[in-house]
């Protein structure tokens, strides 16, 4: 690229970033340049200018981005459910539960597992098990997978900050087992 062309397309680039306020979500406002998003939208990003290369003999041009509105909340996901068999198996471990058999209620629930790798309620069943058996420390992970794989679905996570909640009042953990609380409240279907 020949130097005129090179010096004058870094100045306008230059120049253009200067107009903008760089934190600036939506686009500037027709008064000062750094205006806020208009009313009644939601906040946009927007992303640099693009500069094409040019043809031999030709100028560089500028092309404007083009925005793309933020969503306004997080999306919800369905709430979590067990297919028949591991409903199944579920009833069958918390049977082997009550009557105090811990090891195959294990056994049982990791057969569930197998069946469905990722849902959360099968990790807090897991987890309130490992409770039953005083890994409380366990309990709190398998709380946390839980937690992680139910994004979206505020019954489930619930659920999952309950166990939490529940792991750290067992080992004293008083003031984040209050917390934990808390976050299952907010999430606690209405």
């Amino acid at each position: 690229m020949p130097r005129p062309v090179a010096a004058v397309l870094c100045i306008s680039l230059a120049a253009s970033g200067c107009a903008l306020d760089p934190f600036h979500r939506g686009q500037p406002g027709p008064s000062s340049g750094h205006g806020a998003p208009p009313t009644g939208s939601a906040p946009v990003l927007t992303s640099p200018p693009v500069v094409t290369s040019p043809a031999p003999g030709e100028e560089p041009s500028i092309v404007a981005p083009t925005p793309t509105p933020l969503p306004h909340e997080r999306p919800r996901a369905p709430a979590a459910t067990l297919s028949p068999a591991s409903k199944a198996l579920v009833a069958q471990a918390q049977a082997q539960r009550k009557k105090g058999d811990l090891p195959g209620a294990t056994v049982t629930l990791d057969r569930a597992l197998r069946i469905e790798p990722n849902n959360p309620l099968l990790w807090i069943e897991m987890g309130r098990l490992r409770m039953d058996q005083q890994n409380y420390a366990q309990a709190e992970a398998m709380g946390r997978k839980a937690l992680a794989m139910s994004v979206g679905d505020d019954r489930s996570q619930s659920q999952a900050w309950l166990l939490i909640a529940d792991s750290l009042r067992a080992r004293g953990k008083n003031v984040q087992a209050q917390d934990a609380m808390e976050k299952a409240r907010a999430l606690s279907p209405k």
